[in-house]
């Protein structure tokens, strides 16, 4: 069982129609809602942990979740309506604005996620991260489930920021602080970095979290690849392949899916075996981890591919 626990909403996503006007499709969104229904198309164990709106938009959520074979065992239903992101798309790069006020993610608090906890201790792991840790109430009430479940799954905190959401900074360091002190997978894009660090050095940086006891640290480097650091300092790096990007919504998401359905395949969903992991296994993970990423890219908004699209 693989949870992912965080925030769905619906991106509106623009595209250019006659005289220089632009419209809005809505496509089912949101980077945890986007990982389970990766996994869920990969034939993973994939559940969604998060609050589901009752509105026309919820509905299309729910249906996106059956649809890609996700499991709803975890999923908490409310009246209060869906997060909306618009997606302006130049260049197959997504530019996002959001209206999130009082929205059925942003609402979630702990009283709502206890019912659920003791279930979510019996998983392989679970992802956290995005936008659902960054905006409040709902950031501090997702933390507070990560800390209940340390030590019993693999806590996988893809870092994935978004400005617009951090109203202080300084608080949100100190939040990824603490979780990069509990997590045992952490992923990290290039420019999440230098927004959190600036010109600090990565290296550096990235010792004092395997210090911590993190096992596994995930660099992403845009169209660079991926960099991953593990055990005493030890680094391995897997290119990305060049496809025909038509944009680039859900891209990293689709790439947690991959590294977590191929270190589940080789039963590495375990904190002793992640501290002990092979060069041979990471590399491994991280190219299925890219495979399945470049195919999302190909497709317009998040749709990430089925197992049998994976060449």
């Amino acid at each position: 069982m693989i949870i992912c626990a965080g925030e769905s909403l619906i991106d509106m996503v623009s595209f250019a129609i006659e005289k220089g006007e632009v419209q809005y499709t809505p496509h089912v969104g949101g980077s945890i809602l986007n990982s389970a229904r990766a996994l869920g198309r990969l034939n993973a164990d994939a559940y969604y942990c998060g609050a589901v709106s009752n509105d026309t938009f919820g509905g299309l959520i729910l249906d996106s979740l059956r649809e890609s074979k996700v499991q709803e065992d975890f999923i908490i239903n409310t009246n209060r309506p869906t997060t909306l992101a618009y997606a302006d798309v130049t260049d197959g790069i997504a530019k996002y604005s959001f209206v999130d006020e009082h929205s059925a993610g942003r609402l979630i608090d702990r009283e709502s996620l206890k019912p659920y906890l003791n279930k979510i201790k019996n998983a392989k792991a679970l992802l956290v991260g995005g936008i659902s840790l960054q905006a409040e109430p709902c950031g501090s009430s997702w933390e507070w489930l990560v800390e209940q479940v340390v030590g019993d799954c693999v806590i996988y905190f893809d870092t994935n920021i978004r400005p617009d959401f951090i109203d202080d900074k300084g608080r949100y360091l100190k939040r990824f602080e603490r979780l990069t002190k509990i997590a045992d997978i952490v992923k990290i894009s290039e420019q999440d970095y230098n927004y959190l660090y600036g010109k600090e050095d990565f290296e550096k940086v990235s010792s004092e979290w395997l210090n911590n006891g993190i096992k596994l640290i995930v660099f992403t480097l845009g169209d660079r690849g991926v960099k991953a650091i593990y055990g005493q300092g030890k680094k391995v790096s897997v290119s990305t392949e060049e496809v025909n990007v038509i944009d680039t919504i859900a891209a990293g998401d689709s790439f947690n899916a991959g590294l977590l359905y191929e270190l589940d395949k080789q039963k590495m969903l375990d904190q002793e075996k992640l501290a002990n992991i092979e060069t041979s296994a990471i590399k491994k993970a991280l190219a299925f981890g890219n495979q399945v990423a470049s195919f999302t890219v190909t497709q317009k908004g998040a749709n990430p591919p089925w197992m049998h699209q994976i060449k």
